[in-house]
């Protein structure tokens, strides 16, 4: 298992099963099965180690962020407890398991198993960025149609219990009525979240998802499946499902990862600023009336789908030749 060097000593270098490569011949579900044990491991002990930390440092409970809408009076140290959370999770979550996948899954450089390059077009900066700020009225309205979904009642209050849980957290942050902490939740809130989502769902799992299928769209769709499903707030599946979509597309016909987090980081970075100067978009209510959101929603997909099929008339390179794992699916 293990090669011994220097008198005992160890090294991640010398652990075999960590080794460069070690699973690139494995099948895309057994490569998929350990992707979900590193994840959840690192979840786990990153997770755990940040919490008694932050709680050490701040004095706050997970019991007490878990109330976090009955506080009567914030606390003090809340904002930098939530921060110092959500980079804990980017690193135990998102950024260790895709770099353990990078370096097992294959023998070139993580950049290149990740495509952390330019775009194969320089308009495809300018086409990811338009095509997410373009969907914002498409995300509003299926946002909307998502809400006035039933079901069961025992499922709809369990549903209702995690997305109130999920909302209360980011509107600690973005109720907080500073210039720095404007910057911090631009930087904590997009900023990690464009990085690490997009590493792990288009970077690692879209990647895996191709070689199983031989095809993009299944490859894209299920990705963006469960980048919506992971954040457990159900009312909100559809628009961010959509969203995962157009980041997979915008990946995968650009060549290259960072437009992907360019756009996502972008797209998150405008709805923090809007909600800094518009307080009252915290409520959740919709802007303007059912008909109109209905028209600006179509006219936002049409755009999109007209971006979209720009990039793919420019997309020069044809992935599934360039993708060695494709020959092998």
């Amino acid at each position: 298992m293990c090669r011994q060097v220097r008198k005992g000593k160890f090294t991640i270098k010398n652990v075999r099963v960590f080794k460069k490569g070690f699973y690139q011949d494995r099948s895309s579900g057994q490569q998929l099965l350990l992707l979900m044990g590193l994840s959840l491991m690192s979840f786990f002990i990153i997770g755990l180690l940040g919490t008694i930390l932050l709680s050490a440092i701040t004095g706050i409970s997970v019991e007490q962020l878990a109330t976090i809408s009955k506080m009567k009076v914030p606390h003090p140290q809340l904002g930098f407890f939530i921060r110092g959370m959500q980079l804990a999770q980017f690193l135990g979550l998102f950024l260790v398991p895709s770099w353990l996948a990078a370096r097992l899954f294959s023998t070139e450089p993580a950049r290149v198993y990740l495509k952390l390059s330019r775009p194969i077009h320089p308009g495809f900066w300018m086409m990811g960025v338009t095509i997410l700020l373009f969907s914002l009225p498409l995300v509003q309205w299926l946002g909307e149609l998502n809400r006035v979904v039933e079901f069961p009642p025992a499922l709809a209050e369990w549903m209702k219990a995690k997305e109130n849980e999920a909302n209360d957290t980011v509107k600690a942050l973005l109720g907080l009525r500073t210039i720095p902490d404007l910057l911090l939740n631009i930087l904590f809130v997009a900023g990690l979240a464009a990085v690490g989502e997009e590493l792990l769902f288009r970077g690692v799992l879209q990647k895996l998802f191709f070689r199983h299928f031989g095809q993009a769209w299944p490859a894209i769709l299920l990705s963006a499946f469960l980048f919506s499903s992971m954040h457990m707030q159900f009312y909100g599946f559809l628009p961010r499902f959509v969203l995962g979509i157009l980041l997979g597309a915008v990946y995968w016909y650009s060549g290259s990862l960072w437009a992907a987090i360019l756009s996502h980081f972008l797209y998150d970075a405008l709805l923090i600023v809007l909600v800094y100067f518009n307080p009252v978009l915290l409520n959740e209510e919709p802007v303007m009336g059912p008909q109109a959101l209905m028209v600006s929603g179509l006219v936002s997909a049409l755009l999109v789908t007209a971006h979209l099929h720009w990039m793919m008339r420019h997309s020069a390179t044809d992935q599934h030749q360039d993708n060695p794992d494709a020959s092998s699916a």
